[in-house]
């Protein structure tokens, strides 16, 4: 099957889970895990005049060569797929596994939940713009089964145990971090911490990126993060959860 290569929007998390004007999507982070079937994602309609077609969908999400990949997949389907929200209203959405409970994992799996606004057909009087939304949302999947009777502190310190980063020269200078654990990881608050922690320096404020299970990411750094990464006391620290978590170098 060919890849399917969607240019996915970026989404900034505001206050009350809203991502643009006209829609609120919550929460940003579902998951479905053992014993259940399915989740719930919940829209809502901000416009007080216009109505909204929304349609949604799962792809599977897989990462290569320092690319993120998505290609249709059967394991999830979405119900409703296409739907019609009134000004104000809510609507959710269930994310269903189609083989049912979630069973036998052997490690995270990993989806993207796409969301898009449909247009509708208006008259326009050349000072407006119809355009298409598109909204994404990471969607994971069971969690391995040698991790279900650990706590989320354990399964946190099992996945910043599977990461480790490297400096690379080539294409450009910049941070690799390689997964090769059983949990995909969400890097944010990415800071370089050097000494006694009396040296920061930042490399992302938000969020920088996920590294899948078995995948490497690559970003770009400035000269600073590149000297200061270059410190053989140097460490890199990211949060999750409002956690502090380290990477050890490769």
């Amino acid at each position: 099957m060919s890849s399917l290569r969607i240019g996915l929007l970026l989404i900034t998390f505001f206050s009350l889970h809203t991502y643009a004007a006209s829609l609120a999507v919550w929460p940003i982070n579902p998951r479905i895990d053992a014993p259940a079937s399915a989740t719930m994602v919940w829209v809502k309609n901000n416009s007080a005049k216009e109505e909204l077609v929304l349609q949604a969908r799962v792809l599977s999400w897989r990462q290569h060569e320092n690319r993120d990949q998505y290609e249709p997949q059967d394991d999830l389907v979405v119900s409703p797929p296409l739907v019609t929200v009134k000004p104000g209203a809510q609507q959710v959405f269930r994310v269903i596994n189609r083989k049912g409970v979630i069973t036998n994992i052997s490690e995270e799996m990993s989806y993207r939940l796409i969301i898009d606004e449909i247009p509708v057909s208006t008259k326009l009087d050349g000072s407006a713009l119809n355009f298409q939304m598109r909204y994404s949302l990471p969607l994971f999947v069971g969690v391995p089964q040698d991790y279900l009777q650990k706590t989320i502190l354990q399964r946190q310190n099992e996945m910043a145990t599977g990461l480790r980063y490297r400096l690379v020269t080539e294409p450009e200078k910049a941070l690799e971090i390689v997964n090769s654990g059983k949990l995909n990881a969400r890097l944010s608050k990415v800071k370089i911490v050097q000494g006694d922690a009396t040296k920061e320096t930042l490399i992302s404020e938000g969020l920088l990126g996920y590294v899948l299970v078995g995948a490497n990411r690559q970003w770009p750094l400035n000269d600073n993060q590149w000297t200061a990464l270059k410190d053989n006391t140097a460490r890199i620290v990211f949060e999750q959860d409002r956690r502090e978590l380290e990477i050890a170098a490769q």
